[in-house]
């Protein structure tokens, strides 16, 4: 137990260490500007595969809209907390309190992430028929198989654990 608290820094160093690596100058061309703006990607363009009738086209683009300033919010927050991380982890000494603040702060947007997501999906699948559903669910489910299927083949290089991270 007395080692506890430096295991938990030094695998938060470890966790995070990507993250402070992965500044603009070490993205691939494809990877996300802002990883808590791709659920949103994600789901709109599930959205768009669906045969969507004009009214549903408007109302899911009315609700994607009245969410628009919370996800901009929400994905600029996320920007500041991996800047101050780059910062923290770059510091000649690390401060273990700063640190737990940021897991702290990252903790309560995730939490608002997971509630503004879940809020805009609600409000779409009330404007979608069964079949459109039915059809969202499909497309979820291949997305997550491929998303199965590329981590399965990123591990077995080096470096890489069996869920891709």
């Amino acid at each position: 137990m007395r080692n506890f608290p430096r295991t938990l820094v030094f695998t938060a160093l470890l966790c995070a260490s990507g993250l402070a690596l992965a500044g603009p100058e070490h993205r691939s061309q494809g990877a996300q500007a802002n990883p808590a703006q791709q659920p949103a990607r994600e789901f709109a363009g599930m959205l768009r595969q669906l045969d969507l009738s004009p009214e549903q086209q408007a109302e899911v683009k009315a609700i994607f809209s009245t969410n628009k300033d919370a996800l901009e919010a929400q994905a600029e927050a996320s920007r500041a907390l991996r800047e101050d991380l780059q910062v923290l982890l770059g510091a000649d000494v690390l401060d273990e309190n700063a640190l737990a603040d940021l897991a702290e702060m990252e903790g309560k947007l995730a939490e608002e992430r997971v509630m503004l997501m879940g809020t805009l999906a609600a409000d779409v699948l009330a404007e979608l028929d069964d079949e459109q559903r039915a059809e969202l669910q499909a497309l979820r489910e291949e997305r997550l198989a491929r998303r199965d299927e590329w981590r399965q083949k990123r591990a077995g290089k080096p470096g890489m654990s069996p869920d891709g991270i």
